[in-house]
């Protein structure tokens, strides 16, 4: 580029003039100096199998100094290519002079994508140092296949029978492979897997094959024993982005008839069928062997009529030859709800299995809802009591049943309610259940009603309804106290007193005396509790299951662990163990080393409270025998239950 120089005056002129910037500088890179190819690659455009193309690039040195050509090689080792040299290496090119290089690329297989360079490596050829001497480099030539269209894979035919062939002899069937993709890309067929020791497939080595060629391979049959022969060939290329191939084969080698159904099915399941509709499934029976079939009979007994199988065209009976098909047509007609469970029955001259029993399965669905109890009636409550009665639904039918809505019908009082409604919507399968609570408020002396709606897809019945009466009333009118005497004091509904036997632990007059005693209840004093005798030290064991009732409740049990002599041993070892599902629930230990204790509290006595396990084991030489009392108590912060509990007391 030629400088031009603007007087100052003009410069400044034409921009303003500011203070003087230095000059930007930077590294100065000097132009290259070694050898230049051209071109710079070879393009291979033939690059099928059979193609044979030579390609020529001249190498030409730009310094005045003579170069040393020490090595031409290509980057990796490759068959298909030959390089020559029109000076073989190593040699001396003389100063700015050049030379050609002929690279014959002659295809044997399906090419591969691959990174190939013709390297020309040089130095200079002077030993002596000086400002001009170039530095040793290496020339990369790339070698480029123009690889353009797709290939793809076909087998023709897709299945291939053998027929019958006895035991030990041989039959050859063609399958032909062929590139039906596009472009001058070949591929190669490298691998077939048939998976069955008896069925060979002969794959020619070295298969490359150029759009629309193919190849014919030999498919070959040679049975050892009796057998059918079902196997799905796979051939695969090794070409990138060439999807395998499938064959699939089939013959036989059985010197008689053999029934099969086809897909292979354990039972033929039809699942659930709505009720009126109808489905029919279509199944195969095969001869598998190598002699005519005859099936004297194909039937389905069923009760209800609503199943019928038959051949297609309207047969009962058949000939099927070796290898051959006929469809069998499964029909069901859901005329009644319920389950189908029966056999497909074929009879046939198979000599291995003449009768062949596949089960025919299916549901024909109708749910229905069947409500618990059909109507509610309170009867009289007492003014200010809350009372709820439980609902059960069922269904009762064939196929889900699903609880869609509960609502109160219009009209229904509003001191009528739900408890424990559960998530909507619900479904119940064949005898399921599921339940919820409507609670009434004797909030006035009058009587009064309405009704539940029930919505589900029972197809018969989708809304029903359960009446509900009730009747508010004063406690003279009617105070009912389960198991015990009502008490009308202030006029309030309550439990004057329970039945023997019988708790109100909730303290509900509406439950009344809910809670029931199991057994005695043991007195309240440890002198009067359970006796439960002597437990010897040869692994005695006794029991109590009890209730506490209520907060102030206690329950006494006493027994006397006997400690017998042994000689250089002790076997004494009482365990006693509470359980119960309140966990407010435990006991109180207390042990005296006599077997005449009346009492239980006292000196001598060792108490352990608050606990629901207790082990004392015994030591060798002094009687170890004792009495164990045994005060089971609730926390008194805590409600009570009508939960039982459980004592166990064991010794040795």
């Amino acid at each position: 580029m030629t400088a031009i120089r603007i007087p100052l005056v003009l410069a400044c002129a034409l921009v303003a003039c500011g203070p003087a910037k230095p000059p930007v500088t930077g590294p100065v890179v000097p132009a290259f100096r070694g050898l230049l190819a051209t071109p710079r690659q070879l393009a291979f455009t033939c690059v099928v199998p059979g193609c044979d193309t030579t390609l020529t690039v001249k190498v030409t040195s730009n310094v005045n100094r003579r170069v040393a050509i020490k090595r031409i090689v290509l980057s990796n080792p490759n068959a298909e290519y030959t390089i020559t040299s029109a000076e073989p290496a190593p040699f001396i090119l003389g100063a700015a002079s050049d030379f050609t290089i002929d690279v014959r690329f002659a295809v044997t297989s399906a090419p591969k994508s691959e990174s190939l360079d013709l390297l020309v490596t040089y130095t200079d050829a002077s030993a002596e140092e000086g400002p001009d001497r170039i530095e040793a480099g290496e020339l990369k030539i790339p070698l480029v296949k123009r690889l353009v269209g797709e290939p793809l894979l076909q087998a023709t035919p897709e299945t291939l029978s053998f027929g019958v062939v006895p035991v030990s002899q041989r039959k050859e069937l063609p399958v032909t492979l062929k590139n039906v993709g596009f472009g001058n890309i070949a591929l190669e067929v490298d691998r077939a897997d048939s998976g069955v020791p008896a069925l060979q497939v002969n794959l020619p080595a070295n298969i490359a094959l150029v759009p629309d060629a193919g190849v014919a391979v030999p498919f070959v049959y040679r049975p050892q024993v009796e057998e059918y022969l079902k196997a799905e060939v796979q051939l695969s290329s090794s070409t990138p982005g060439v999807d395998p191939v499938y064959v699939t084969v089939e013959g036989t080698s059985h010197n008689w008839p053999r029934i099969a159904i086809e897909p292979e099915e354990t039972a033929l399941e039809f699942g659930e069928i709505p009720k009126g509709q109808r489905r029919m499934v279509t199944v195969r029976l095969a001869n598998v062997g190598g002699r005519p079939l005859n099936v004297t009979s194909l039937s389905a007994t069923d009760p209800s009529n609503r199943v019928t199988v038959i051949f297609q065209g309207g047969m009962s009976t058949a000939t099927v030859d070796p290898l051959r098909r006929l469809n069998i047509d499964v029909e069901i007609n859901g005329t009644t709800a319920g389950e189908i469970d029966v056999p497909l029955h074929i009879v046939s001259d198979d000599p291995v299995r003449s009768v062949l029993d596949i089960p025919i399965r299916a549901v024909i669905t109708e749910p229905k809802l069947l409500a618990a109890p059909l109507t509610i009636d309170w009867g009289t409550v007492p003014q200010g009591w809350v009372v709820a009665q439980p609902v059960e639904l069922k269904n009762v039918g064939y196929g889900a049943l699903t609880i869609k809505r509960l609502t109160f019908v219009g009209g229904t009082s509003n001191l009528f309610s739900f408890r424990n409604l559960p998530a909507l919507p619900m479904p119940l399968d064949r005898n399921g259940r599921v339940a919820f609570e409507v609670e009434f408020r004797a909030q006035t002396m009058a009587t009064l009603g309405g009704s539940v709606s029930i919505e589900t897809d029972d197809p018969l019945n989708p809304f029903s309804e359960i009446p509900l009466t009730a009747a508010g009333g004063s406690c003279t009118a009617g105070c009912p106290i389960t198991n015990g005497t009502p008490s009308c004091a202030m006029g309030t509904c309550s439990v004057g007193s329970c039945n023997t036997g019988w708790h109100d632990t909730d303290q509900s007059a509406s439950t009344g005396c809910e809670c029931r005693e199991i057994g005695t209840d043991p007195g309240g004093f440890c002198s009067t509790g359970v006796d439960k005798g002597t437990l010897a030290d040869n692994g005695s064991s006794a029991n109590h299951t009890g209730i506490i009732h209520s907060t102030d409740d206690q329950d006494w049990i006493r027994f006397f662990g006997e400690d017998r002599s042994q000689f250089l041993s002790d076997d004494f070892d009482v365990r006693i163990t509470l359980t119960s599902a309140d966990p407010n629930i435990s006991m109180c230990i207390s042990k005296y080393d006599t077997s005449t204790a009346t009492q239980c509290e006292g000196a001598g006595s060792s108490e352990q409270c608050g606990i629901r396990s207790f082990r004392k084991d015994g030591s060798l030489g002094p009687d170890d025998g004792a009495m164990f009392y045994i005060k089971v108590f609730r926390n008194p912060s805590a409600p009570a239950t009508c939960t039982p509990y459980t004592v166990y007391m064991s010794n040795g």
